[in-house]
């Protein structure tokens, strides 16, 4: 009897540190305030910071680059980095203001110059972009004038489910973004080196834990469906953050108008293959943004 409760007090000590220490990791990522990303305005640019609250009462940063008559406007959402924030998004301001299009970049909670001091993954920071565009689509500047988004990695699923979720958004592009918490976490977890089958079920709990007990219902892959504006998804075949599979699943889920691309590079599409990746983007704008 002494044997058996020492090897149960054992497994029990084992399971108790696998938990720990993946609920740890996860936590550590999540309770942050991301510092700014420091990369320089294009030449010439001057930014205002301004600030818009959303519906958790949050303060949320945003920059506003108008032009004189835009075809459309479009909303870029960063990824998860530190720093980050919405300078990751200059180089994609940049072209889409050459071809004439107005642009939005904000921080999402928790980076930057926005308020918070924990990232959700997407879970959240839908609320954020509605507020960005709630306002924009205010303006009387844009009246008519169709307003979508472009988002990256963690902002390409906040842009897909801020549309599932909202129905706002004339048009959306994302780039990299993860299905749903399911396929980011079993992939992060092989990555690691460690066995999903193991330890899956401890993220789980974790995630339950700090992102609460509905997190997976805000995944593109549960609202995709109500998304009835067209949709550019875009994945990377040698992704090493994600599994690259993600967008073409979310492309097959998706309620057409769609369009689908298969960069053959790592995580950073726009860096690997620029060019490309400007056509794509304003070739699916010239379609279906004006």
């Amino acid at each position: 009897m002494k044997v058996l409760i020492l090897l149960a007090s054992i497994i029990s000590l084992l399971l108790f540190s696998l938990f720990f220490y993946i609920w740890y990791r996860l936590r550590v990522k999540l309770h942050l305030h991301a510092a700014s990303d420091k990369r320089p305005l294009p030449a010439g640019w001057t930014a205002n910071t301004f600030f818009i609250t959303n519906r958790d009462g949050g303060k949320i940063a945003y920059w506003y680059f108008p032009v004189t008559g835009p075809k459309a406007i479009v909303i870029l959402i960063h990824g998860y980095s530190n720093p980050g924030g919405k300078a990751q998004m200059l180089g994609h301001a940049e072209y889409l203001r050459n071809a004439g299009y107005s642009t939005v970049l904000l921080d999402l909670r928790s980076y930057g110059e926005s308020k918070g001091n924990k990232i959700t993954l997407g879970v959240a920071e839908w609320k954020d972009v509605e507020a960005v565009f709630d306002h924009i689509k205010s303006l009387s500047e844009n009246k008519g004038k169709k307003i979508g988004f472009l988002g990256i990695s963690m902002g390409g699923t906040t842009a897909l489910t801020t549309a599932g979720e909202t129905g706002k958004g004339d048009f959306v592009i994302a780039s990299v973004p993860y299905a749903n918490f399911s396929s980011l976490f079993h992939f992060q977890i092989k990555a690691a080196g460690l066995s999903p089958t193991i330890f899956y079920p401890f993220m789980k709990i974790a995630a339950f834990i700090e992102l609460g007990r509905d997190y997976e219902r805000f995944s593109p892959s549960t609202v995709i469906k109500n998304i009835k504006s067209p949709i550019l998804l875009i994945s990377a075949k040698q992704d090493e953050e994600l599994n690259w599979k993600d967008a073409k699943n979310l492309y097959e889920l998706a309620n057409s108008p769609k369009e689908y691309w298969e960069a053959d590079s790592l995580h950073d599409v726009f860096s690997a293959h620029p060019a490309e990746f400007k056509q794509h983007v304003l070739s699916f704008l010239q379609k279906y943004a004006f």
